[in-house]
């Protein structure tokens, strides 16, 4: 990856007016639905012209492909930013799910798309798909490795690290699907306090660090 300082004006310029077109499609598509908006809007909403928005996407498929993937990074990048953070494996844990309403807060606009475009009831795209299928992918195999790190170390019952990580990731999917375009915080994070309450219990080990 280039870094930034080596990049040249042009360079700089063509990533800035890449993620301002990106921003103006995402709040447009999840508004108003991917199949209801024109690269022409698209382009009026970001100020540049159809030209430009041609030169770095070569069709509104291509687009959401790219919103699709770069917003699925930026959340894997928070998640893990968590997950490999300070504290035990119980500590990370809790924070993964403390940090959750703030995550969907800040992301609405993308879930919202996300459901509407990939998610269990809409028909997908031919390539949308991958940034998903990404994101399970990596967020199961680290909340499987965190989850098997605090069994070794007797924080944790003696549970299935997979099958654990896979139902954490369930309960929050289905959070992200039912808050989806009306996110009220308040009631999102003491859905997370009880979740997170039920998930300790059955998990970690009685006379552990956190029962002591």
């Amino acid at each position: 990856m280039i870094q930034k300082e080596k990049l040249s004006r042009k360079q700089r310029d063509r990533l800035r007016h890449r993620d301002e077109i990106l921003a103006a499609a995402l709040g447009l598509f999840s508004e108003r639905g991917y199949h209801n908006v024109s690269m022409q809007e698209v382009a009026e909403t970001a100020e540049f012209s159809v030209g430009t928005l041609y030169n770095l996407f070569e069709n509104k498929e291509a687009l959401l492909d790219e919103l699709m993937a770069s917003n699925t990074q930026k959340i894997i990048a928070a998640i893990l930013g968590i997950l490999d953070g300070p504290g035990d494996a119980a500590k990370r844990l809790r924070i993964l799910f403390r940090r959750q309403p703030e995550l969907m807060e800040e992301h609405g606009a993308f879930i919202k798309l996300h459901f509407a475009e990939v998610g269990p009831y809409a028909a997908g795209h031919a390539h949308t798909g991958a940034a998903k299928d990404e994101f399970r992918i990596v967020l199961d195999t680290r909340l499987s490795q965190l989850i098997a790190s605090g069994v070794e170390k007797h924080l944790f019952r003696d549970v299935d690290p997979m099958i654990t990580a896979k139902a954490i990731h369930a309960f929050m999917e289905s959070m992200a699907f039912e808050i989806a375009g009306r996110f009220d915080k308040e009631a999102v994070v003491e859905m997370f306090a009880k979740a997170e309450q039920l998930f300790f219990d059955g998990l970690l080990l009685p006379g552990g660090p956190e029962n002591g």
